[in-house]
Formats: structure tokens, sequence, C-alpha cells
């Protein structure tokens, strides 16, 4: 009888042990897949068409690569992009990435414009500004601005090449600027802070 008793048991604990395996193996691939989920978030979906605008481009000196503004003058330079259609998205959460030739500079809400050396006019305080609407998010049909903060005449060339009229944007705190100058092609991408993945990218030519 004690034989078969334990003959009878081991097929029980076998099966239990499979079990146990199993489910272990299961929780660890159910793990392992969700933590590949959270990690990879996708980007916006849309498309938008951009259109530089200049405004105004004046300077008192034209012999460098700074500005000096005739008193009283302000201009709303920058460009401006139309969301075509696709997925929305919060201002707060992208980046736009700007390259003329080799160098390449981006700007996001967080950057702060230096309200005491800008062309600015006073009622622009950031460098992204939706049109028309100010709850931060873009939604097909809307349209947004990234201003640039100065601008500046470098065709006389006393101290370096001439180079034209340009505009640029040199955050507060920031050691160095970038500049697009007229007639030159720039290209630009619209990155999805969370992903760091490009919703969009392009090129324009300022005119």
């Amino acid at each position: 009888m004690k034989n078969d008793m334990e003959s009878a048991v081991s097929p029980v604990v076998g099966v239990m042990l499979m079990l146990v395996v199993t489910i272990i193996i299961a929780a660890v691939v159910s793990a392992f897949a969700g933590g590949l989920a959270g990690e990879s978030r996708k980007a916006p979906q849309a498309s938008l068409s951009v259109t530089p605008v200049i405004e105004g481009i004046q300077d008192t000196d034209k012999t460098d690569y700074t500005y000096e503004y005739p008193t009283g003058f302000t201009a709303k330079n920058g460009l401006l992009f139309e969301h075509k259609g696709g997925d929305g998205f919060a201002l707060n959460d992208i980046a736009i990435q700007l390259q003329s030739q080799d160098a390449k500079y981006t700007i996001t809400m967080a950057d702060t414009i230096n309200s005491s050396s800008t062309c600015l006019p006073g009622e622009i305080t950031k460098y992204f500004g939706e049109i028309g609407s100010n709850d931060g998010f873009i939604a097909p049909g809307d349209r947004f601005m990234l201003y640039a903060d100065n601008c500046y005449d470098s065709s006389d060339g006393m101290y370096g090449p001439p180079q034209g009229r340009a505009i640029s944007w040199k955050p507060a705190g920031a050691e160095y600027g970038f500049a697009v100058f007229l007639n030159t092609k720039c290209e630009y991408a619209i990155i999805d802070k969370a992903s760091q993945k490009v919703i969009q990218k392009g090129e324009f030519v300022l005119m």
C-alpha cells in the first residue's frame, strides 16, 4: 500500500511544479513586455506647413554681426507653423531644432527671451506663441509662431565677410546664439520631447 500511495502522489507533484513554473514564466514575460511598452512612446503624427515671417530688419551698424536698433524699432520676425492634419500636441511637449550648414540650435518653451535685448514688442514673452488662442494645444487648423528675438544687418562687412540681413535666436543665459540669413536655406525639425522622435522635418528659405 505504501508504494502505491507514493506512485500516486508523484504525478500530482509533477503537475503542480509544471503549473508553478508556467505561471512564473508567464509573469516574467508579461513584466518584460509591459516594460517595453512603457518605454516605447509614439510621437504625434502630424502634418504642418512653415512660412518665414519677416516683419522688419533694421540695424544702425552694418559692419558687424551684432544688433543696434533705431529708437522705437520692434519686429515680430520668425517662423509661422500651421497644423494641416493629424494628431494634436501641446507646445510644452515639443522642441524645434534649426540647422543652417553646420550650425544647429534647439528652442523650447522653457527657453526665456532676454527682455532687455530683443527686437520683439513687449507683449511677446515666449518663443512659441499660439495665434488666436492661448490654450497651448495645437490641433488641426491651429497656427503658432516661433519668434526670433533679434535681427541684424552685416551687409557692409568691415569686421568680416558681408553676409547680409538675418534673424536670430539667443535665449537668456545662452552662451551662443543662432542666426538665419535671408536667401539662405535652413532645415528644421519639430521634435516630441517625451519620445525624442521627430514629428516633422523640412526646410525653408528666408525671403
